[in-house]
């Protein structure tokens, strides 16, 4: 590879521009990490957000069919008495 051929070592380590990249490097994976926790956090509030719409859904639900059950007992007792 001709980038490492680029990299000169010298007495304290690395070349100047080499760490110059790997600050840049660094710089790039720690705003990806900020974005990843900021995109973590949205999807615990839209998971959050999503439960309580489906347990609303599940308790309209539930009123839904009592009322239709009770519709129907009352229409059953009506339909069984004696027209009067």
């Amino acid at each position: 590879c001709m980038r490492s051929k680029a990299v000169r070592y010298t007495d304290s380590g690395l070349s100047f521009p080499f760490l110059l990249e790997y600050a840049a490097i660094n710089s790039m994976l720690d705003q990806i990490s900020s974005c990843l926790d900021h995109l973590e956090e949205k999807n615990d509030y839209l998971h959050a957000c999503l439960k309580e719409l489906l347990e609303s859904n599940r308790q309209t639900r539930l009123e839904f069919q009592q009322q239709s059950e009770q519709q129907s007992t009352e229409a059953d007792v009506q339909g069984s008495q004696p027209p009067g």
